[in-house]
């Protein structure tokens, strides 16, 4: 059995206090690609601390290992429990959801694991791409706690002040080395990722193979997404996010290949 708009795809998220409640990286991932499927489903939104209880309860896999030497399992969103008989079908992590919705719904919406770039794009997840997530991050992270619950924003300050070994509020100060640092090194794996899709003649620039919207696409627009956490730490650039200072880099380039994916921003 196929989801249906009785009985959906169901999408587990951390929700925001944003506009759009939905906010990470590797939900809007996951989102994006269903909305363009056409695929129904439906959000469950689950706070960071309630994450582990609730999947291992569902019998929803864990993603890794915690990173504290401990061996724990490391449960984190997304996770899709897709509808399919005679028992659910239950997936996290986005790209083994990519992976496993392509190959699930073979004749629904359009492919986004096309064979002629599969390849090319699993490599970029891997390499490429990577060289602005770091960045991004430092750049947004200390502005996270304040659009998430607050038993969210417990956990996550806790969590990756522990990560970052420093308090959290202390990380990528406006005016500081430490964030000229995150912007040149993001705009250094910008211009990467632009010579990548200058590659693709085809698509004029503004995909990374062919003309049609693939993975790799909707892996970059959800890293812009994450970007636009709201933060007052770049003021000097007269923006009021990372996003905003992205947006107005090489000539607006990445705000015109986020175009797009206006029409594919639905929360269900």
């Amino acid at each position: 059995m196929a989801a249906t708009a009785s009985n959906p795809i169901i999408l587990y998220d951390i929700p925001s206090t944003t506009e759009l409640k939905a906010w990470s990286i590797n939900m809007w991932k996951t989102r994006l690609l269903l909305n363009l499927k056409g695929l129904p489903y439906r959000t469950e939104w689950v706070s960071y601390p309630d994450i582990q209880p609730t999947f291992e309860k569902l019998g929803i896999k864990h993603t890794s290992l915690k990173t504290d030497g401990s061996g724990r399992p490391h449960y984190t969103c997304p996770a899709i429990i897709d509808p399919t008989s005679p028992e659910p079908t239950k997936v996290s992590d986005s790209t083994p959801i990519a992976l496993y919705i392509e190959e699930a719904y073979p004749d629904v919406g359009p492919k986004v694991f096309p064979e002629a770039s599969k390849e090319a794009q699993l490599e970029f997840f891997d390499t490429t791409v990577h060289d602005i997530i770091e960045p991004i991050r430092s750049l947004i992270i200390a502005s996270v706690p304040a659009i998430l619950d607050p038993r969210g924003a417990e956990y996550f300050y806790r969590t990756r002040t522990a990560i970052r070994k420093k308090p959290l509020e202390t990380v990528c100060l406006a005016g500081s080395d430490e964030r000229k640092q995150a912007w040149e090194d993001l705009k250094r794996g910008l211009d990467a990722i632009a010579k990548i899709y200058d590659r693709n003649v085809e698509g004029k620039g503004e995909y990374f193979a062919g003309t049609e919207i693939t993975y790799a696409d909707i892996f970059l627009a959800s890293i812009f997404l994450w970007a636009r956490v709201p933060s007052d730490r770049d003021r000097d650039m007269e923006v009021d996010s990372v996003w905003g200072g992205i947006a107005k880099l090489d000539e607006g380039r990445w705000a015109k290949f986020m175009e797009k994916f206006e029409g594919l921003l639905q929360v269900h």
